[in-house]
């Protein structure tokens, strides 16, 4: 019998996450990740039992849980994977300032700049998981459930929250909606996707992170003058 090299499941779980984040679940296929990884698609088998295990696999690795050591990988069923996703997400997604701004009911430049800082940390933390769930989740019944209400549509609704509370509004309305939702891209850009641009432009995390509160600050919590002119025009 063949021995399994140490660390093979590591390497098959970076080439997986990196297989389904660039072709979406439908059309990746076995052979695919075995390529990625160096392996026949014939050994791949023994390292995990199918296409559905493999991308826990690769939900496992973006959230740095991959088994370090382990022979082999033992799915659960990717609607237990999601719902164990939901409970990790929870206690890992951290955001303790835009709870407080909601909770007083305060949105002013303070608060701003603490939610922007936040949120930036975030994206850049999860990104890689961001990536794989923005590119499969909604070819997967099971995960696009949780992930477009529990996860994503859940920040989103609180922060065109915090937005309205900068507006001084009762309820958001349109163009609140839309400054919330403009402003959560933009983070998302400059915190990962730029990491992926053929073209980004030529600058650090810090400058980029710096911009995005810069934009955050006036669009939510723009300065008295600005605010006491715009009123008497």
């Amino acid at each position: 019998m063949r021995l399994k090299k140490p660390g093979r499941l590591e390497d098959i779980a970076a080439a997986a996450l990196a297989v389904f984040t660039r072709q979406g679940y439908r059309l990746t296929q076995m052979a695919d990740v075995a390529r990625e990884a160096g392996l026949s698609a014939g050994a791949l088998y023994s390292y995990v039992a199918g296409k559905e295990a493999l991308f826990e696999l690769a939900l496992a690795e973006a959230q740095g849980l991959t088994p370090a050591g382990a022979a082999r990988f033992e799915a659960v069923g990717l609607g237990a994977a999601a719902a164990a996703l939901v409970t990790a997400a929870a206690g890992r997604v951290r955001r303790p300032a835009l709870d407080a701004a909601l909770a007083a009911g305060r949105a002013g430049p303070d608060e701003v700049r603490a939610v922007a800082v936040e949120m930036l940390e975030m994206l850049a933390t999860h990104r890689r998981l961001i990536w794989l769930l923005d590119r499969c989740a909604a070819e997967i019944p099971e995960v696009a459930a949780f992930y477009g209400s529990e996860l994503r549509g859940r920040y989103f609704r609180d922060l065109t929250r915090f937005a309205a509370l900068a507006a001084d509004e009762t309820e958001p309305g349109p163009a609140t909606r839309a400054r919330a939702r403009a402003l959560l891209e933009m983070a998302a850009w400059m915190a990962m996707h730029r990491l992926r641009d053929p073209q980004p432009p030529a600058v650090d995390d810090a400058t980029a992170h710096a911009a995005v509160v810069e934009i955050m600050l006036a669009s939510l919590a723009p300065c008295p003058a600005a605010t006491s002119a715009a009123k008497k025009a």
